[in-house]
């Protein structure tokens, strides 16, 4: 996941150890396709560190950005959105930004509309010929669960979830945690998921994965030679996970009531770190193996 995920989604500093995330070439010329583009999540996280990407030159020289959500904006004036997104990031700098949001779109997404998904593939193969892209593309549902199950359906009745293997071209999706409320529903979403995508298409992640502090844990336990022979219940009396953060629920509140903490926290991030911290040494640092 993390391998093929990098070059799109996250800044990673190329060291000569921590290889599993390291991005090598810019990716494949792509169009990205962001549901839930009007969301804290895109404004916040996403667009902050795809413009690092970019300013890096680790996204592809072809590329462009759609923003798809309910809310009625232009394409300018979601780029004024993102602009002041931008404007605290360290990479600031007006004239990237501008080249930055030169490539930005937006479309008023209707999610079970299939008639809006209809006119978001005549945009896309629009967009694709002007830019001289390929039909590569990812789909980011950053988006609450429970509208996974109708995007992921209306972009396979669109046939935008359809790849074109003998042109070597790829489409992915992008699912974030939560990942369902539970066993039951997380295994329905899987299959519904799978009714428009094959397997290799999907992409279930959590974020947390990709933090630099998180991966750390790996080579700082299993690269060090100070440490390793004594991280074990011999040495360890207890371990103590803390994740404080600075900001509360701010306007999210009505996502809170739904899921609440343990889903939001405990159930994924957490655990996550739990995993790292307690893992047995994995016999190489891939993606496979790791997981």
């Amino acid at each position: 996941l993390l391998n093929k995920l990098c070059p799109i989604l996250q800044y990673a500093r190329q060291t000569q150890t921590n290889n599993f995330c390291q991005i090598k070439r810019p990716g494949d010329p792509c169009a990205i396709v962001l549901f839930g583009a009007s969301g804290d999540l895109t404004s916040k996280k996403l667009m902050p560190a795809l413009y690092g990407l970019f300013v890096n030159n680790y996204l592809p020289g072809s590329f462009y950005i759609i923003g798809c959500a309910r809310t009625e904006l232009t394409d300018d004036s979601f780029r004024d959105r993102i602009r002041s997104s931008l404007e605290n990031s360290s990479l600031n700098n007006e004239g990237k930004v501008d080249e930055f949001l030169g490539r930005l779109y937006y479309h008023q997404t209707k999610y079970d509309d299939l008639a809006s998904y209809s006119v978001l593939a005549g945009r896309i193969e629009s967009l694709d010929k002007e830019n001289s892209i390929p039909a590569n593309r990812l789909f980011y549902l950053a988006v609450p669960p429970n509208l996974y199950n109708n995007i992921s359906n209306m972009l396979g009745s669109s046939g935008l979830s359809v790849e074109n293997d003998k042109k070597n071209n790829w489409t992915r999706i992008v699912v974030e945690k939560p990942f369902g409320r539970d066993l039951e529903s997380a295994k329905v979403l899987d299959g519904s998921l799978k009714q428009s995508f094959k397997e290799d298409q999907i992409y279930r992640i959590d974020h947390y994965l990709a933090k630099e502090t998180v991966q750390n844990i790996l080579f700082f336990r299993f690269a060090n030679t100070i440490f390793e022979p004594l991280w074990n219940s011999q040495y360890i009396e207890y371990v103590d996970i803390l994740a404080a953060e600075k900001i509360g629920i701010e306007k999210r509140a009505g996502y809170y009531e739904n899921a609440g903490i343990i889903r939001d926290m405990f159930q994924n991030h957490m655990m996550q770190l739990l995993s790292l911290i307690a893992m047995e040494p994995p016999s190489k640092f891939t993606s496979e193996v790791i997981r």
